[in-house]
């Protein structure tokens, strides 16, 4: 009983600092990092002594050799904050620096294994680091650079050869996404040059172009697009490591708080370049079938019906309620300063773009990061197409195809409507479009755009359970006319 106590009251010190607010977690990590890395350490190992066997002697071995590892860890991050900080200061740089952390993943009926700290992110915000429109540094942002590039050199040759260094350009949203990723490429391309001549490896580093695709700021307001902005530089203790950090970002809810349109979103989106029209061959229509279950496909050419009353309601005075479902994930990587709250923030479809990242590349030999080979697809989502009706009108996705690993959407869909289906129209007009998905711990976010100019519909966001391969919620956007935009019910099931 004595024994328990004592490993109680170890455990409530652990969490107490765990729940510490961000502000005040920053600051022990800066002043005391070393001891919360011996107490987390040694917490670890007598939570694991416990589980083995539950005897005090196991528990004590356990915690000695935890708080060993734990201790290193926390004069690491110490260290390497209190670098980039002196940095920051000397240059008056706006920078966050937060560690990353791996959860092992939870399994139902077992303790929560120990998180462990793996690397390091700094996103330092490009306050005249690169002149408008260019990817060469300026003299400042050299000098700025190299400061920093010093740091990392530091510790990566501490870390050995293992470790790995990602930086990632990151733009606001004004412009084309195809040419804020092409830039933002071209400028990590430019800082990952800069710290290869301070002595990194080469070999161990890699940059991507996420252009806006990343926002952690509204790009509406001036302040917002200047924080978003910026460079990020991340190091993690291996090239494994790496990828899971980059699976992870490209399907990360967190960057759907705040969205990709620079315009006002009670307005409707602007108009979009056309796309060629293929004509398609005459078939013969389906016979009738109950609403729902049959799903039409292009047949007879025709015009475009650019008018379709879906029956909803002002976008603007429809809530936007599919971020209850998106949970934050409990396992993988995640910032020690990031809350883990029960609900994300997420922003409408309406309020967005499409969102276009570049691949990971490797600054010595140019080649893109191998990502893990799987051809396993979530249920329900393996090139099925994922039909509902709405006030009478029959909208189509076809094909869903996302992959298990990272969510990543492999083929994108396009869009079939058939005006009046259940009058029996059974002539669908095809649209083509872009999609994205955002995975959270139950669900996925699968949001699709539509590409062509003229459209009966803009956007569609859709909640699809990763268990369950059912639709939880959904809304379709479309336009009323040339300034506003309504919000209609949309909950699909796959075929």
């Amino acid at each position: 009983m004595q024994t328990r106590s004592r490993l109680f009251r170890l455990t409530a010190l652990a969490t107490a600092v765990s729940l510490a607010g961000c502000a005040s977690l920053n600051q022990l990590g800066r002043d005391y990092g070393t001891a919360i890395g011996c107490v987390g350490g040694a917490m670890a190992g007598a939570a694991l002594g416990a589980v083995i066997s539950g005897k005090a002697k196991d528990i004590a071995i356990g915690a000695a050799s935890g708080a060993a590892v734990g201790c290193a860890a926390g004069y690491a991050w110490q260290n390497r904050l209190q670098e980039l900080e002196r940095v920051a200061r000397e240059e008056n740089l706006r920078m966050q620096v937060e560690t990353l952390r791996r959860q092992a993943p939870v399994q139902p009926g077992k303790p929560v294994g120990p998180a462990e700290d793996v690397g390091i992110v700094a996103q330092v915000q490009d306050q005249g680091m690169f002149p408008v429109g260019s990817d060469q540094l300026t003299p400042d942002g050299r000098r700025q650079v190299e400061k920093l590039a010093q740091v990392f050199r530091q510790q990566l040759s501490e870390g050995g050869s293992s470790r790995a260094l990602l930086v990632v350009g990151h733009t606001d949203a004004t412009g084309t996404a195809e040419s804020n990723q092409r830039l933002s490429e071209q400028r990590a391309r430019t800082v990952g040059a800069v710290l290869a001549r301070a002595g990194v490896n080469p070999s161990n580093i890699y940059y991507q172009g996420a252009g806006a695709s990343r926002p952690i700021a509204d790009n509406g307001t001036p302040s917002g697009r200047a924080a978003n902005r910026r460079v990020e530089i991340v190091e993690v203790a291996s090239t494994e490591i790496l990828k899971q950090r980059v699976a992870q970002e490209q399907a990360n809810p967190r960057y759907l708080a705040h969205g990709t349109r620079t315009e006002a979103t009670d307005a409707a989106p602007a108009p979009k370049a056309k796309t060629a029209k293929r004509p398609i061959a005459k078939k013969k229509a389906p016979a009738p079938a109950q609403p729902g279950t049959a799903i039409a496909k292009p047949s007879t050419p025709s015009v475009l019906p650019t008018a379709i009353d879906f029956g909803g309601a002002p976008a603007a005075d429809v809530a936007w309620t599919l971020a209850g479902v998106i949970k934050p994930k409990r396992s993988g990587l995640s910032l020690i300063s990031s809350a883990q709250a029960s609900e994300l923030p997420v922003r409408s479809c309406n309020e967005d773009q499409p969102r276009v990242a570049g691949a990971v590349k490797n600054l010595a030999s140019g080649a893109e990061l191998k990502q893990y080979a799987t051809t396993a697809y979530l249920t329900n989502m393996n090139g099925r197409p994922w039909s509902g009706l709405v006030n009478g009108h029959q909208v189509t996705l076809s094909p869903v195809a996302v992959l298990r690993d990272g969510a990543q959407v492999v083929k994108p869909p396009a869009v079939l409507v058939v005006k009046d289906f259940e009058r029996g129209n059974r002539h669908a007009a095809k649209l083509a479009a872009l999609a994205n998905a955002y995975e959270g711990e139950d669900s996925i976010l699968y949001r699709v755009f539509v590409q062509e100019d003229g459209a009966p519909l803009s956007c569609i966001d859709v909640a699809m359970s990763k268990s369950s391969g059912n639709a939880s919620g959904g809304k379709l956007y479309y336009p009323r006319s040339s300034r506003t935009v309504y919000a209609a019910d949309y909950i699909p099931r796959g075929y």
